[in-house]
C-alpha cells in the first residue's frame, strides 16, 4: 500500500517592498548585500553572481539562443543590423535632408528592455 505524499511548505518568502538604494552599488557591495538579505556567505553570493553572469553571456553569445530574460525586470536580446553600402541615402536627423551615408559593415546591437517589476519600481 502506498504512501500518502505529504503536502510541501511553500519557503517563498512574500514579495518584499524594495526599499530606496542612495548610493550606486559595487561589485563588491552587491555581493555583501545579497549575502546578507539571504543569510548566505559571501562566496555562495559570488557564486550566484558569477552564475546569473555566465548564463547572460552564453545566452546572448553569437552561437547562444540571442536573448536573455531576468524574469520580470528586464530583457536583453540582439538585433542584427545589415552592412549599409556607400552612397545610400540616409536622413540628416537635424536638418532631415537626405545626404549619401558611408560604408557601415553589418554589426548586432545589444537591446535591453524593462519588463514590469522595473517599470512599476521606477514609476513616481
Amino acid at each position: 500500500m502506498a504512501q500518502p505524499r505529504s503536502k510541501k511548505t511553500s519557503t517563498k518568502q512574500p514579495a518584499a517592498t524594495s526599499k530606496p538604494v542612495k548610493e550606486a552599488l559595487t561589485k563588491t557591495a552587491l555581493v555583501n548585500l545579497i549575502a546578507e538579505d539571504n543569510g548566505v556567505t559571501r562566496d555562495v553570493a559570488k557564486g550566484v553572481l558569477a552564475t546569473i553572469e555566465t548564463a547572460m553571456m552564453g545566452s546572448i553569445h553569437p552561437r547562444g539562443v540571442g536573448e536573455f530574460t531576468l524574469p520580470g525586470l528586464l530583457k536583453i536580446s540582439l538585433r542584427k543590423v545589415p552592412a549599409r553600402k556607400a552612397g545610400t541615402l540616409i536622413r540628416n536627423p537635424s536638418t532631415g535632408e537626405m545626404v549619401p551615408g558611408a560604408a557601415k559593415p553589418a554589426s548586432v546591437r545589444v537591446k535591453i528592455r524593462p519588463l514590469s517589476k522595473l517599470k512599476t519600481a521606477a514609476a513616481p
